[in-house]
């Protein structure tokens, strides 16, 4: 497992390579996507940090306060270094890749309305005017296993 920031970090030097740029919220989307994802498909945890259920969405309180200097705005590609070596293992970083090309082109309100669908695991947890709640990883996990589950049922279906 890694530290949140170094898997954000890397989201962020995936960005950089494609040519893209991420806001605060895109980034917070991604870093939670690719742990639900990786929870599914690698079957392993890639970070230990809290995620709560907040009005807006899932976040990880450390990766919120670490961009919430940004605001709306972009975060600075110039901050990111994206020839340093990886900070994360290569199946990580492949993986992280493939996230970002998968869901990178989204902004952030179309990312945080696939985190707020029904029976998403925030859909599941959250409560108004309920802070620090947690997301589970067990009911993040549940939920990319049936997405996992319902891809594979669909491409065999489309294959037939």
């Amino acid at each position: 497992m890694y530290p949140v920031l170094t898997i954000a970090d890397e989201i962020l030097k995936c960005a950089k390579r494609m040519g893209r740029s991420l806001t605060p919220m895109q980034l917070m989307k991604l870093v939670y996507i690719a742990h639900g994802w990786s929870l599914a498909v690698l079957n392993r945890d890639i970070f230990s940090d809290r995620i709560e259920a907040w009005k807006y969405g899932p976040v990880i309180p450390t990766l919120y306060h670490a961009t919430k200097q940004f605001g709306r705005n972009e975060i600075s590609l110039d901050l990111v270094d994206a020839k340093s070596p990886s900070a994360v293992d290569e199946e990580v970083e492949g993986f992280l890749a493939d996230v970002v090309k998968k869901y990178g082109h989204l902004s952030g309100v179309q990312l945080s309305n696939l985190t707020h669908l029904p029976d998403t695991p925030w859909h599941q947890v959250y409560e108004p005017n309920v802070k620090n709640k947690e997301i589970p990883d067990n009911l993040i996990r549940q939920h990319y296993v049936a997405k996992l589950y319902e891809h594979r049922q669909n491409s065999t279906a489309a294959a037939e």
